[in-house]
């Protein structure tokens, strides 16, 4: 295609954003899970069994995501290294 650019830059910042979405979803999940921990030392009724069956399921919604951007990551870094090699076979 003519006239198409990439940088390896880009492709680099597009994975570090990539590796952070990945570990503030991560930390969300274990704050819910831990402040829920939290509520358990006590509240221990039929309503934080309830919360629990929630918690599990925010969490579980919160792991979608995360898969998706591994496998973005995957493809941005085979991107990446292509860009890479064209660099150094361009420049020699």
């Amino acid at each position: 295609m003519p006239g198409v650019s990439v940088e390896s830059a880009a492709v680099e910042s597009a994975i570090s954003l990539c590796r952070q979405s990945i570990q503030q979803f991560n930390k969300a999940s274990d704050d819910l899970n831990r402040k829920f921990q939290a509520a358990g030392t006590s509240w221990k009724d039929s309503k934080y069994q309830q919360l629990g069956g929630i918690v599990n399921e925010c969490t579980r919604a919160l792991s979608n995501p995360i898969k998706q951007l591994e496998e973005c990551m995957t493809s941005l870094n085979a991107l990446h290294k292509a860009i890479v090699e064209y660099e150094q076979t361009r420049v020699k």
